[in-house]
C-alpha cells in the first residue's frame, strides 16, 4: 500500500492504517509461534514497536511489508532469548519430587541436575533454608553456589544486570545464614 502525500493532506492515523491488516498479521504470527495466545502477544508487540516508529516512516511506505519485517525481527529476538534461557523449574518442585521419590525409594528414574544436587546435600537444614528463599534468590544461589557459575554467567542466563546477581547472592547468603543459625540454636 503506497501512500502519496499531497500538500495540506494529513498523514493517516496509525490505527486506521493497521486495522484492515490485523487478520493477516494474526495469521502470520500464528504461523511463527503455533499458539493463539503467543500469536496475540507477538502481534501486540509488533504493533507497539511499529506505533513507536510510525512517525519516522517515510512518505512512500508499504505498511504490510514493514509490519511483517518488524514481526519477523521480534519473533527472531524472542526465539533467541528463549534459547539462551534454561527451562525453568522452581526449587520447590524439585524438592517435592525429591521428597516423594526418596520416600518411595524409586530407582532408575531420570533426575534433573537440581534433583541430583539436592539429593547430594547431606544437611536437611540447608535444603530447608534454601527452599524458604524467594524464587529469585533461590535460583541465584543455586546457579552460583551449587552449579558454580560466575556472577557474569548468571547475569547472562537470567537476563539481569550483574549487580542484581551480586545483590541477590548477598541477600540469599544473609537469609541462609540467619535461617541456619536459628535452626541450630
Amino acid at each position: 500500500m503506497i501512500r502519496e502525500e499531497f500538500p495540506g493532506e494529513r498523514r493517516p492515523d496509525f490505527q486506521d492504517e493497521v486495522k484492515p491488516l490485523l487478520g493477516d498479521l494474526h495469521r502470520r504470527a500464528y504461523a511463527y509461534v503455533r499458539d493463539t495466545s503467543d500469536a496475540e502477544d507477538l502481534v501486540q508487540e509488533t504493533l507497539l514497536r511499529a506505533y513507536r516508529a510510525f512517525d519516522r516512516l517515510g512518505d512512500d511506505y508499504q505498511l504490510m511489508p514493514w509490519l511483517l519485517a518488524i514481526m519477523r525481527n521480534t519473533w527472531i529476538s524472542r526465539y533467541r532469548a528463549a534459547q539462551r534461557r534454561p527451562a525453568e523449574a522452581l526449587v520447590g518442585e524439585f524438592l517435592d519430587t525429591y521428597a516423594e521419590t526418596a520416600s518411595r525409594g524409586a530407582s532408575g528414574e531420570t533426575w534433573s541436575a537440581e534433583d541430583v544436587a539436592m539429593r547430594n546435600m547431606s544437611d536437611p537444614a540447608v535444603v530447608a533454608a534454601l527452599s524458604k528463599l524467594p524464587e529469585s534468590l533461590r535460583l541465584t544461589m543455586y546457579y552460583t553456589a551449587i552449579v558454580g557459575m560466575s556472577c557474569r554467567e548468571v547475569s547472562t542466563l537470567m537476563d539481569i544486570p550483574k549487580g542484581t546477581v551480586m545483590s541477590r547472592l548477598h541477600r540469599g547468603r544473609h537469609q541462609m545464614r540467619r535461617a541456619l543459625s536459628h535452626h541450630r540454636s
